[in-house]
């Protein structure tokens, strides 16, 4: 039988995880062309279609979701040998991806990152800020940075800590249309809605330990916390937010917080990582020092 190697095997897994040629290429740097090559090479070594191609989509064939469930893991093996190997050292090296929120990432994370950078120098670090869910496998993403509920079954997440948040509005806003006295009269209210969790406003009462929430509406959604600030303080509408978003707002005068016997409750901070994904040395101390980190401050 012809032979194949591990690159055309981890070209075939890529793809699959991927969901398309293109994707996988650039998970592994290199052309389309030369991944499309060696997976072919490989279904001609295995006499065995793996992949049906179509221009919009790559499907695994039956003998294709077989062979896929048997190699998958082989990675997953060599990663977790080197690692053994290398436990001696105390130097981290390689690459390390980390997705985030753009709103956190740029106000929270990047001061703090630069500090685990110093301490593992020659560590390269790519941190990829974004408003969506990321592909995680198409990215190429080690660890991701999530606020909030995690939806993905595929993920594993990690509490870190958590996020304090208020109501708040500008001073304009609640002159025009008054301040409302409990949660439940948000609904007669213009309400700014963040579109990457569930639209309702989440809230404990100071009269019980129960958390209550409400269905929301208004006329600007957005999957950016910074942006739906702007149009708070704008006087658009009333805002739930989490605190690290609207401080500096709220020290300024420019939005006030509302609701005080009503605190939201906190959002989650989690560090998620691939279900299946062997976690290494270096995702394990970016955690550690995100928790160290956090359970100081």
């Amino acid at each position: 039988m012809q032979q194949y190697d591990l690159v055309a095997l981890r070209s075939f897994i890529s793809v699959v995880d991927a969901g398309s040629f293109n994707q996988a290429a650039q998970l592994l740097n290199t052309s389309t062309a030369a991944v499309s090559r060696r997976v072919s090479g490989l279904e001609s070594a295995l006499d065995v279609r793996l992949l049906n191609r179509t221009t919009r989509r790559v499907e695994l064939t039956q003998a294709g979701q077989q062979f896929y469930q048997d190699v998958v893991n082989i990675f997953q093996s060599l990663d977790e040998a080197q690692e053994r190997i290398q436990t001696g050292s105390q130097h981290l090296k390689g690459s390390l991806r980390i997705s985030a929120p753009l709103s956190f990432g740029i106000t929270s994370l990047t001061p703090i990152l630069t500090g685990f950078m110093k301490l593992h120098p020659e560590l390269n670090v790519h941190l990829q800020l974004e408003d969506h869910r990321t592909n995680f496998v198409a990215d190429g993403i080690d660890v991701g940075i999530r606020i909030g509920r995690l939806e993905d079954s595929t993920l594993v997440a990690l509490p870190i800590t958590k996020v304090s948040a208020i109501f708040c509005a500008a001073p304009s806003y609640l002159v025009q249309h008054g301040e409302p006295k409990s949660p439940e009269e948000l609904i007669n209210h213009n309400c700014l809605r963040y579109s990457l969790v569930s639209p309702k406003y989440v809230w404990q009462s100071p009269h019980d330990d129960v958390q209550h929430s409400i269905d929301i509406d208004g006329t600007l959604t957005c999957n950016n916390g910074n942006a739906l600030k702007d149009a708070a303080i704008e006087g658009l509408g009333v805002l739930q937010s989490p605190m690290f978003i609207v401080n500096d707002a709220i020290e300024k005068g420019q939005l006030v917080e509302i609701l005080t016997d009503y605190k939201p409750e906190p959002f989650g901070l989690y560090a998620v990582k691939l279900s299946r994904k062997f976690t290494s040395a270096k995702v394990n101390a970016f955690i550690a020092y995100l928790k160290a980190y956090y359970g100081d401050n």
